[in-house]
């Protein structure tokens, strides 16, 4: 890497600053689109109008500032009732383990069989999708009344798990009877093998009032001692397109419009309330703090609520409580997976970033299901990606040689003009048009070329739950691909590691690193840019210390094959000069 590409790098950053700036982005909707600035499209209130009790996970209101419609659901009281006697209902399918408690009838526990937590107190308990303690999800108000903490009787044997056997579905009904002999009925449907949860609401008199059905304790996260977590995301469907929210800090953003879906995603699970029909319904979110607090920064988690008016006595809606698979998500063909890969808001990458995001990872299942191993996939798609820009790249090597090769005629010039600038410019240029070369070396475009790519499998390698656990015979010692390797941790000695360099010691970064220092000694023969050779090597290996080690193995897959390609070119381009030199004689 040379100082063309530095600059580049630096262009590149500047680039990305701009068409992330509100202005151009105001530009862009406005002027080119004609369109109104989205930010005028939905109602955002940033200011915390509510403060969340953690221990009963209540909400006081803020008189001075309008609460947002997810209070229709979360108007529990400050205390929780007394003289309840409320039991937990279990159920269980091939995927999941589900806990309905009969105050509310909330859904109380998400486990996912097959997932369990790596890290953390809980290593090795299935991952849990609803926080310990929380309210949980599926929550109800009708005409503003919540019933969030009301009775709802389970009607049917309560003692024991009830299991969903291969081919089954089940369904679980509970029912409250107010004082004036109104019934208020909530239905979930379980099938044996499947992640979509059936939800229906009924009442003697619900037609013509406003529902709304809501999932107030967020997601959980299940990557948590992940030092690099993914922020958790809001996401909602018109029938059309996919749009997405994500706060900074504790508030309330309302929508209005025809949706089929609203959903949250952590970094490998999606949570979604999903109505029966597009309906006209406004979409509330509520911000607030976890309470995950990683490398001192505070992190997000959402409310969500659906709320539209029932035009029958029942109203039906679904939920898809389940992993962030592509196979999976597409099958429902509800655009699912668009919420893989979301959140991109410069160079317009929400429109293109997550189709490539999503053909890089169909490709990388695609070899997987080839070669059985995640790790000779990452690096068939190296090859791949060579071979796509290989007449590039070999352009560009051969131009580096040949600028190597007249080098010293350059610094010969430098050094004989070096009082007269204009002089030497001119001599330098001379010699360039002589020898047939462009000054204007190309060698960083094929670098741009793979910077998609290298950024498409630097998210997907991080998100793709297909990954999570992946290990590969390739490098034996690493387990997860998804996450950054640990040759030796630095823990023990450095407690919190090094600042930057990270808190464990990887050895494919220091390969990689020791590459850089090889292609950079092969290509480098400027003095003025020696300084590069040493420091680009050490950049790399902090940068890439921390870096998932899938990611890390196809950058240093792909440098060693940009050093071989390198050797060879300059091998057949040395043997070609002499083959001319010697006809010339």
């Amino acid at each position: 890497m040379n100082k063309n590409t530095l600059l580049a790098f630096i262009l590149v950053l500047i680039t990305v600053a701009f068409f992330n700036s509100s202005q151009w982005n105001r530009f862009y909707y406005e002027t080119i689109l004609r369109k109104p600035y989205p930010a005028q499209q939905t109602k955002t209130t940033q200011t915390p109008a509510k403060k969340l009790n953690t221990e009963t996970d209540t909400i006081t209101a803020d008189t001075s500032v309008k609460p947002p419609l997810i209070t229709e659901v979360d108007s529990l009281p400050a205390q929780q009732p007394q003289n309840i006697e409320a039991d937990t209902v279990w159920i269980e399918n091939e995927k999941i383990i589900a806990g309905i408690t009969e105050e509310g009838a909330r859904i109380v526990s998400l486990k996912m069989k097959g997932y369990n937590y790596s890290t953390g107190k809980q290593k090795g308990k299935m991952v849990d999708l609803v926080v310990e303690g929380s309210s949980g999800g599926a929550q109800l108000s009708i005409a503003g009344i919540s019933y969030n903490n009301k009775l709802f009787q389970f009607q049917g044997n309560k003692d024991g798990k009830i299991e969903v056997g291969k081919g089954q579905k089940k369904t679980l009904l509970f029912n409250h009877t107010e004082k004036n002999g109104d019934v208020v009925k909530k239905e979930f449907t379980f099938d044996s093998d499947k992640y979509q949860i059936g939800f229906r609401v009924g009442g003697t008199a619900i037609s013509g009032e406003r529902i709304t059905v809501g999932w107030l304790s967020g997601i959980n996260e299940s990557e948590t001692g992940d030092a690099q977590p993914e922020p958790r995301i809001v996401h909602y469907f018109d029938g059309s397109s996919v749009e997405n929210i994500t706060m900074k800090k504790p508030g309330n953003e309302e929508t209005t419009g025809n949706y089929k879906w609203v959903g949250i995603t952590s970094k490998y699970f999606f949570i979604s309330i999903v109505a029966d029909t597009i309906r006209d319904a406004d979409i509330s979110v509520k911000g607030f703090e976890s309470g995950e607090l990683v490398k001192k920064q505070k992190l997000m988690n959402y409310s969500i609520g659906y709320t539209s008016t029932a035009d029958a006595n029942t109203q039906g809606y679904w939920f898809y409580t389940g992993p962030n698979q592509l196979q999976i998500l597409k099958s429902y063909n509800l655009k699912f997976e668009k919420v893989l890969f979301q959140g991109w808001k410069f160079l317009w990458a929400n429109q293109w970033f997550p189709w490539l995001a999503e053909f890089v990872l169909w490709l990388l299942i695609v070899l997987y299901k080839l070669v059985k191993d995640f790790g000779v996939a990452i690096l068939l798609i190296t090859i791949l990606s060579r071979i796509v820009t290989f007449p590039m790249t070999q352009s560009s090597t051969k131009s580096m040689s040949r600028m190597k090769d007249i080098q010293p005629k350059v610094d010969a010039i430098r050094k004989k003009y070096k009082s007269n600038p204009q002089k030497m410019n001119e001599e330098i240029m001379a010699v360039y048009r002589q020898e047939g070369v462009n000054p204007l070396n190309p060698g960083c475009l094929p670098m741009f070329l793979q910077m998609p790519i290298f950024i498409a499998l630097f998210v997907v390698l991080r998100k793709a739950i297909e990954l999570r656990g992946a290990g590969t015979w390739l490098i034996p010692w690493v387990n997860d691909l998804s996450k950054p390797e640990s040759l030796v941790s630095l823990e023990s000695i450095i407690p919190g590691g090094i600042p930057l360099y990270g808190s464990s010691i990887a050895l494919l970064p220091i390969i990689m690193a020791v590459l850089t220092y090889f292609q950079n000694k092969m290509t480098i023969k400027d003095p003025n840019q020696k300084a590069m050779i040493y420091f680009m090597p050490v950049f790399m290996l902090v940068l890439f210390n921390n870096f998932p080690s899938g990611l890390v193995l196809y950058w240093t897959a792909s440098s060693a094959l940009a050093i071989l390609q390198q050797y060879y070119t300059e091998k057949f381009s040395k043997k070609n000069v002499a083959e001319a030199t010697a006809k010339k004689k």
